[in-house]
């Protein structure tokens, strides 16, 4: 290494440490680019390389940086820093090599439904995923990676950050990912309804037939195994009592709720062609 003799050198404007340093007399041990091995010097040194004090300051600048980041990363409304990706982590993938080596169908498209950000009720996603899934003509081998690897394209927002986030080689089947997906999203899933909730559903005084039925029954279907002592009762409590259709219900018993649905939508067109007799 070739070294300057400085003559009358100026004062070096170093960091604060490397000042102290100086006034102590200590000598600082530096890195060198070189090959040659690391020498040690003092700012107050005649004998200085340029190599190893750009080595020295870059040091004291990477520590100093490394200190400060964390401080600032804490302050509020500041950026998170940008994050390296590393090579090939595109490859990255929650699922097993029996699913991940499945390649996908030339001409496949995923279905386009709405996008779940984490909100909504995630059994209501997986129920609409399936269906739409179960329209498209997969091969029996692929069909378990195909559902597997498709499903990431439904999700945004927090939804899809927890599916990346997933730990590698961490799913073995589309029932294991939904699994964890429902657990994930749990606390925005609907309260599940049972047949007592339909006592609720009540026609207005001025609501047409036709609108209090459609009420009655949207209810009804997302009901799991809805009794249909309860049902047939909840419908006949929520009539207006002075009613035709209520009188006809009391007067003739029904015991499945499929009758009372039927002499419901006969009395419901009554009253439709009754309002257009009206109207004319």
């Amino acid at each position: 290494m070739v070294k300057k003799h400085l003559v009358d050198p100026p004062p070096l404007k170093t960091e604060p440490e490397s000042r102290e340093a100086a006034n102590d007399g200590t000598r600082v041990q530096v890195d060198s680019d070189s090959d040659t091995e690391d020498e040690e010097y003092s700012p107050d040194d005649p004998w200085i390389s340029d190599s190893a004090l750009a080595a020295y300051l870059e040091r004291v600048v990477s520590e100093r940086f490394g200190t400060i980041q964390p401080m600032v990363e804490r302050l509020p409304g500041v950026a998170p820093p940008i994050r390296r990706s590393n090579q090939g982590s595109y490859s990255d993938t929650p699922f097993v090599e029996e699913i991940a080596l499945v390649d996908m169908l030339r001409k496949f498209s995923f279905p386009s439904i709405k996008m779940y950000e984490g909100t909504g009720d995630p059994d209501n996603h997986i129920a609409q995923y399936k269906q739409h899934m179960l329209a498209v003509a997969i091969p029996r081998d692929a069909r378990e990676a195909t559902m597997c690897k498709g499903f990431g394209s439904t999700l945004t927002g927090p939804a899809l950050q927890w599916y990346i986030n997933l730990p590698t080689k961490s799913i073995k089947s589309f029932a294991a990912l939904s699994d964890k997906f429902v657990e994930q999203f749990a606390s925005s899933r609907d309260l599940e309804k049972n047949s007592d909730d339909l006592y609720e559903i009540l026609r207005h005084r001025n609501e047409p037939l036709r609108s209090y039925i459609a009420r009655f029954n949207q209810a009804k279907v997302a009901i799991p195994e809805c009794n249909a002592d309860t049902a047939i009762s909840a419908f006949k409590r929520g009539l207006l009592p002075e009613g035709d259709l209520y009188k006809e219900l009391i007067k003739y018993k029904c015991r499945i709720i499929e009758d009372v649905l039927s002499r419901a939508w006969a009395q419901s067109r009554s009253e439709v062609r009754s309002e257009v007799i009206k109207a004319y």
